[in-house]
């Protein structure tokens, strides 16, 4: 009988199940720190994914990877696989830009949901108030006889009503977007393993044999996602709505909720991430296979382009196409 995914990466845990949990509760806590950034602005935590954070997630990824390797976990490894994420080979592992594109679509859309009901919320509890206060925003906002500091006062004007309700307004969507942009890294991130499996190549190639596979696999490989890596989501909403709860009821201070929000989106992440990075290569060898096929059709059509447009000889023909096939999986990094 044919082990089920989840069997599979529980026995793959096990075999190593120290250095798991230490690499993910270590990886928790760094994603902890990195949320703490938007306690002084949001905009340090984005700016720091890039060039902090999703390095560190790679390093962790491929520190565990090769545990099966019998290579072991060391400050000095880390720090390999961190400045690794660099090189041309793994560039566009997470797909960040991309995941954060799409996560700034998800965000404005709830944001548009979260308008309509704060407004009719807001105009419930707080009547005429609020409704002239908006209305004066609204009028201040398009006349060029007021001021920047008038736009400011009316915001502050009945205890910062209406500055409460923007907030509210920009932060309630923050924990679909962040959801969304974990996921959409998450699952790029299968990809990590298959470049890690391939000596160093073009990146184009790289790049049209991962599309090939994700093309043509995409829907069974999010159902084996979601069959093993749905608690990273419920923890990340979880953790969202209670940073949001502790910033309305204990801090009593709106400036803080679209930090706190953040800041609870990854706090217990660290619950769950020993067995994620488990899971994650248990997904791929799953189709590892089909990475390697979305390689061979990748040399195949380059191949084929480059043949059709320069004339070359039987022997060039194979001497070219030796020089793109891969060596055995598993270089040594």
């Amino acid at each position: 009988m044919k082990e089920s995914l989840l069997s599979t990466s529980f026995s793959r845990f096990k075999k190593n199940s120290g250095s798991y949990i230490a690499v993910g509760i270590f990886s928790g806590l760094f994603l902890i720190l990195a949320a703490t950034l938007s306690l002084i602005d949001i905009s340090f935590t984005i700016l720091a994914m890039p060039f902090i954070t999703l390095p560190f997630l790679f390093a962790s990824h491929v520190a565990c990877y090769y545990l099966e390797a019998n290579q072991p976990i060391t400050i000095s490894a880390i720090a390999r696989y961190f400045f690794g994420f660099f090189n041309p080979q793994f560039r566009g592992s997470f797909r960040g830009i991309r995941a954060f594109l799409t996560s700034l679509a998800v965000y404005f859309g709830f944001m548009i949901l979260a308008y309509v009901i704060m407004y009719s919320v807001f105009r419930n509890n707080y009547g005429e108030t609020f409704t002239e206060s908006f209305k004066s925003l609204i009028t201040t906002y398009y006349s060029s006889e007021n001021s920047y500091e008038d736009l400011i006062n009316l915001l502050n004007d009945n205890e910062g009503l209406l500055l409460t309700f923007f907030i509210y307004v920009s932060s309630l969507p923050l924990p679909f977007a962040i959801i969304w942009f974990i996921y959409s890294i998450s699952f790029s991130s299968i990809s990590l393993y298959y470049r890690l499996n391939i000596r160093a190549s073009v990146a184009s190639l790289i790049r049209l044999a991962i599309g090939s596979t994700y093309a043509k696999y995409k829907s069974k490989m999010r159902k084996d996602w979601f069959k093993l890596n749905w608690p990273l989501l419920l923890l990340s909403l979880v953790g969202s709505i209670a940073g949001a709860l502790i910033a309305v009821l204990v801090i009593k201070d709106a400036g803080f909720f679209s930090a706190l929000i953040s800041l609870g989106s990854v706090s217990l992440l660290f619950i769950f991430l020993p067995f994620y990075y488990a899971n994650m290569e248990v997904i791929y060898h799953r189709y590892e296979d089909a990475f390697k096929e979305g390689n061979k059709i990748a040399v195949e059509n380059v191949l084929m382009r480059i043949q059709n447009s320069i004339d070359l000889s039987e022997e060039e023909k194979r001497s070219l196409e030796q020089s793109f096939k891969d060596d055995d999986p598993r270089e040594e990094e």
